[in-house]
């Protein structure tokens, strides 16, 4: 059943976007390895309450159909969640700043993420590649 909301939370990608697991990877490794105990979910589906603006991991229930689910929720699958710190780190790529649909989708995310009170990181993917592994604790340990 997840398999459904990941596909509703990445609508409309392209097929070359999304690779940045090396990033992901890169970022729980020096939280690791500088003995930050705060372990992140990686692409979990999130649900958040477009009225209430509440958000969940557990798949709304009491809807007969995906579309009737949509009116109430929207769906999102940050690149790191830590629910415990209410965070999300988003590695995003080119496409989220170079159509305009990219452009509307992230910010679009990014602001149902303030309604919903969870911080936000947000990094470009290459700005990430450039920052070497000391630069990027820095700037992740103020913000966890």
């Amino acid at each position: 059943m997840t398999k459904q909301w990941i596909h509703r939370a990445q609508r409309g990608w392209d097929s070359t976007d999304g690779h940045d697991n090396n990033e992901k990877n890169r970022i729980a490794v020096i939280l690791r390895n500088n003995n930050i105990r705060h372990y992140p979910l990686f692409d979990q589906v999130i649900f958040i309450n477009k009225q209430t603006h509440k958000w969940q991991m557990e798949q709304p229930k009491g809807y007969k159909t995906k579309e009737d689910l949509w009116r109430d929720w929207e769906t999102f699958k940050p690149d790191l969640f830590f629910p415990l710190k209410n965070l999300i780190i988003e590695v995003d790529g080119d496409f989220h700043f170079n159509t305009k649909k990219g452009i509307k989708q992230t910010n679009k995310r990014n602001e149902y993420y303030e309604y919903a009170g969870i911080r936000l990181i947000w990094y470009h993917t290459d700005a990430l590649k450039k920052m070497s592994d000391a630069e990027l604790f820095l700037s992740l340990v103020d913000q966890l």
